[in-house]
Order: structure tokens, then C-alpha cells, then sequence
């Protein structure tokens, strides 16, 4: 999980969005960009909700009289429309291009999204995105097949765009189950030649659309290059787009995210070609493009874009999600002035920040990324601090939390109210310096929500959203959030960041120092016994224990004498 950067935001080497291979298969050639129609007949394109009544309407789809009410957290932003029976059936192998004019403009960025009604289960159910006109007046799609009921709608979430990565076939977390608009598994990778290695991952859309990411970084050897290599000539990125688009369309999917990082900044104007071109020929198959792109970084006075145009890829992408910004120890000083930066350049709405439920450490050159239980299995590190002839039967025994000890100058798990984490510190081998471990939860996520209203952006996203016990629950800071616009900002009790010191079956006496250690006055029998540290993030508890064998006191000694001593 450990990448080597001065930059704090990037690929760890764990396998997901940010890192790691993944199982693949290959892809067939692309042929020619025709064949992306794909077999498709366009039977029609027709503009409809300007209709007086339904005698007059002669298109396939007619205003209706029926009286539907929109699914909770959505609104609707065009009339409903009924299917005019009086065409027909439409033949096997042909699609409706359909266009709608809406009951009133929209802003750039809206993220809207043709409905069905579906009678027998008396739901509404995606059919595709809407790709809405430069005016905002007008959104259109193609259908395939006719539904009975459909209109145009936009979720209208207090926190907006509820954005979920996940891992290659990984379950969504149950909290989130609900509350998400878009899931992006990520499940491909490009190829030497310009195809797509990778399968779509097997979920259920539930109320959400599905756009599969297609990764790239520099935590995998080989793969910067390769797509290096694809954006240099116009020749290799058309192939690349037309492998995109057909992929796309075999998999039958209403979009697609391309999270290509850590490209050198000498990769900047092709990959702004590469974006527009795959962006225009998305939206003429009416497929949203999204962007996972790292953040700028400060450098000095000024913020360093590096190999991305904020500006103008901002032009040619539905949303952009900002990567996580890994050094927690800058993030309260820094995401501000850069997401007032990008503010400045892109359209507020179409900015996602992305938060993590995976825990950072620095120290050095390097940031680290692990799950709360790695972590925490670190700051539960339990030591004797004597030697094992020493440790007997009735005898004053040191135990210590290894990496909490503040006799050894260490924090402790405390609440850091300059970066709002909760944080501790620790020493490595000798001579190899010290690191800080920042843990992501219900507290520190809060204040990192607080930025999207802050800065009006158009919602969130999370880097990882599966159903993995071992990363820290924040969604009990997201579904408050999402549900009302408006971030908790809480802070731990600090009597819940306080060790916890344990005897298994209380046997002998321990008592803690309030140092992160304990003092125990070992059991009069000899035998070997279990000691637990429990400690909190302020959310969750865990343990960890060491087993201590205590021996028979030697003859010559008392315990009058020993116990005398201890005090």
C-alpha cells in the first residue's frame, strides 16, 4: 500500500482507482468508427413537449394526463410523456433519438436522466442519461425500446451528485445503499494498442447509473507509458477513442470515467485532444463522459496544474471528481485555496469532491494509505517493558502501548484540531525517523464536507464505497449530508481516545498510568496470562493483547519486599 511521491495526491499500490493490476481479458480490435452505430438505426429524432393536447400530438411520445409523483430525492424538469400507441410497434434492431424540451432551462453541470414508469412494480427506473443542449433547454437520448411512461428528472439531494467507486466486483456498502446517483466500478485498463483490458463488474443498478472507470497511474510499472504512448499521435488516440465508444456500447452502459493520473506534464495538450474527441463522440451515442483528475498542487505562490487543463477539460466532461488529497497534514490549509482556484475555472456544479475512508501516513517523502484496522493495529502495538526472568509471580510489571508510550515522546491518539483528524504519531526502526498515521471517520469527514458547501460544488464522491469492514464507516457522516445539505462537525470525546488496559479473567491488579501505558502487579501463581490494549478512534473500538509468562518467584525473594519496592 505504499507509494513513493513528493506529491500529495496519487496511486497507493493497493488494487483500486488509485493502484493496482487487475484481472483482464482482451478486447477486439476496432475496425472503423462507423461500425460504433453500432448497429443502430436511427427510426427518429423529433422534438416533443411543445404540443397543445394530445389530439394534436402525431410524434411517438405525447404529453400525458396521468399524475405520477416523482421517486423521493428526485424532481421532475420536463412534462411525462406516454407513447403514441397509434405508431406502432417500432422494428427489432432500431432506437428512438429523442429529444425533450424542458419545463425550464437548466444550469451547465445539471446532471439529468430519462425515466420509465414501470405500471406492475409502480417504480421509476432509469433508461438514460440526457445530454442537455448548450442552452439548457433541450436534453436528448436514445432508447432502446419504447417505454410505455417516461420523463426527464434530476436528483434533487440536498448534498448533489452522491458519487461511489468501487472495486472490481466489490458490494456497495449497505449505508450507501439508497443514497448513491452514480457508481463507477473500476474495472478497466488500457492496452499497449490502444483496447481495453478488463471486464464489467456484475451490480444491480438500484435508483443509480453505472459508469465504469477506466484507471491508469504510476503505482504500476509500465502503465504511464502506456498511455503516454497513446495520447502522442492523432492516429493512436482516435483508435483509443473508437476502442472507448465500442466498449462501451457492448457493454451497454450510459457512461464512462476516465481516471488516467500521474501523467507528465509534457502529456497536457494530448490529453485535452484525447478528452474532447472521446467526449463528443460519447454524447453522439448519448453517453456522459466523467473525470477523475488529482488535485493541483501549491507550489509556492502559485498552483501547479501540472499534465491537466482544468479549464478546458471542463468543456468536454459531464462531472470531474477531485482525487483525494492525500497529506492531511496541509489539507486544512491548502484544499481551500485550491478549490477556490478550480472554482474560478470550471463551473462549480460540475465539481465532485472525493473523500476517502482510508486512513494516511506521512513522514519523510512518502504518504501511505491503509484501512483503519491496519492502522489501529498499529497504534494497539502492546510491549513488557522487562525482562523475562524479571517478570514473576506478586512483581511490578511495565506494560506499554508501543507506539502511544508518551514517555517515549509519542502523542497518543488524540483529536488534531489543525488538520480535524484523529492522529498519532509514532517511531520506526532506529534511525528511520517518525510517522504520523491520520485516521479518516465520522469526525474528520464532516469538515472535509463542509468545503462543498463552502464552495457550491456539485456533490461528493467516495474513493471507496464497498461493504469493507475493515475501512472506516463515514457514511454515518455522508447520509446526514447527503439527506440535508449540511455537514456534522463534531469532535471526539477525548475520554473515548483514552487506553483501555485488561488482565484476561482479572487476574493480578493493572492500573493505567494515563501515559499510554499501564503498571501491573503480577498474580501470586505463576502461569502465563493475556493482556488486552483497547483503543478508539472516538467512533469504534480495537483491541489488541500480548501473552506474558510469569514465573515462580525465586525463593530468596518476598513479595512484602517486592510489593514494598513497586511503590
Amino acid at each position: 500500500m505504499n507509494r513513493k511521491s513528493q506529491l500529495p495526491w496519487g496511486a497507493s499500490a493497493k488494487p483500486s482507482l488509485y493502484g493496482g493490476p487487475r484481472q483482464s481479458r482482451g478486447s477486439r480490435q476496432w475496425l472503423v468508427l462507423g461500425a460504433i452505430a453500432l448497429g443502430v438505426v436511427v427510426l427518429a429524432w423529433f422534438l416533443i413537449g411543445r404540443m397543445c393536447s394530445n389530439t394534436e400530438c402525431t410524434d411517438y411520445y405525447c404529453p400525458s394526463d396521468r399524475k405520477i409523483e416523482a421517486p423521493e430525492g428526485y424532481e421532475f424538469v420536463s412534462r411525462i410523456f406516454a407513447y403514441n400507441e397509434s405508431k406502432g410497434e417500432v422494428a427489432p434492431g432500431n432506437d428512438l433519438a429523442i429529444a425533450v424540451e424542458l419545463t425550464e432551462p437548466v444550469a451547465e453541470g445539471s446532471s439529468l436522466t430519462f425515466y420509465r414508469y414501470v405500471d406492475e412494480t409502480k417504480n421509476w427506473e432509469p433508461i438514460a442519461p440526457a445530454v442537455t443542449d448548450p442552452q439548457g433547454k433541450v436534453v436528448s437520448a436514445t432508447f432502446s425500446g419504447t417505454p410505455g411512461i417516461m420523463a426527464v428528472m434530476r436528483r434533487n439531494s440536498p448534498g448533489g451528485q452522491v458519487v461511489a467507486y468501487l472495486p472490481h466486483n466489490a458490494p456497495l456498502h449497505r449505508d450507501a445503499v439508497g443514497h448513491v446517483s452514480i457508481v463507477h466500478p473500476i474495472d478497466f485498463k488500457p492496452a499497449a494498442d490502444g483496447s481495453l483490458t478488463g471486464d464489467l463488474s456484475t451490480i444491480k443498478a438500484e435508483g443509480f447509473e453505472i459508469y465504469p472507470v477506466i484507471s491508469s497511474n504510476g503505482s504500476v510499472r509500465g502503465d504511464v507509458a502506456i498511455v503516454e504512448n497513446i495520447l502522442a499521435s492523432g492516429e493512436s488516440r482516435s483508435n483509443h477513442v473508437g476502442q472507448i465508444v465500442q466498449k462501451m456500447a457492448e457493454i451497454n452502459v450510459k457512461g464512462v470515467d476516465i481516471a488516467y493520473l500521474d501523467l507528465p506534464v509534457t502529456a497536457r495538450t494530448s490529453f485535452t485532444l484525447f478528452i474532447g474527441d472521446l467526449y463528443n463522440q460519447l454524447h453522439a451515442q448519448n453517453k456522459q463522459l466523467t473525470l477523475t483528475l488529482p488535485s493541483p498542487i501549491k507550489a509556492q505562490n502559485r498552483i501547479d496544474e501540472g499534465a491537466y487543463d482544468w479549464t478546458e477539460l471542463a468543456k468536454t466532461a459531464d462531472l470531474i471528481k477531485v482525487a483525494p488529497y492525500r497529506d492531511q497534514a496541509t489539507y486544512r490549509l491548502t484544499m481551500p485555496e485550491i478549490l477556490e482556484y478550480l472554482t474560478a475555472r470550471v463551473t462549480p456544479a460540475k465539481l465532485i469532491l472525493t473523500v476517502s475512508p482510508y486512513a494516511t501516513e506521512t513522514g519523510g517523502e512518502t504518504i501511505n494509505v491503509m484501512s483503519l484496522a491496519q492502522a489501529m493495529s498499529i497504534a494497539t502495538r502492546v510491549t513488557v517493558r522487562a525482562e523475562a526472568d524479571a517478570i514473576t509471580t506478586s512483581t511490578n510489571i511495565e506494560i506499554t502501548g508501543t507506539n502511544i508510550d508518551k514517555d517515549e515522546s509519542l502523542t497518543g491518539i488524540r483529536w488534531s484540531a489543525d488538520t480535524a483528524t484523529v492522529a498519532f504519531s509514532y517511531k520506526q526502526a532506529l534511525g528511520a525517523g517518525s510517522r504520523t498515521i491520520y485516521l479518516e471517520n465520522f469526525f474528520s469527514i464532516g469538515f472535509k464536507l463542509e468545503l462543498i458547501g463552502t464552495f457550491k460544488l456539485g456533490g461528493v464522491a467516495v474513493e471507496d464505497a464497498s461493504a469493507n469492514d475493515f475501512l472506516g464507516n463515514i457514511w454515518t457522516a455522508l447520509v446526514p449530508f447527503i439527506t440535508s445539505g449540511q455537514p456534522i462537525l463534531l469532535q471526539p470525546n477525548p475520554q473515548d481516545l483514552t487506553p483501555k488496559w485488561k488482565v484476561k479473567d482479572n487476574q493480578g491488579t493493572i492500573e493505567d498510568t494515563g501515559r499510554g501505558s499501564a503498571n501491573w502487579f503480577t498474580p501470586a501463581q505463576p502461569g502465563t496470562y493475556t493482556i488486552s490494549l483497547t483503543l478508539s478512534d472516538g467512533v469504534s473500538l480495537f483491541e489488541n493483547s500480548i501473552d506474558v509468562n510469569v514465573k515462580a518467584r525465586p525463593a530468596s525473594s518476598t513479595p512484602a519486599a517486592t510489593a514494598t519496592a513497586a511503590r
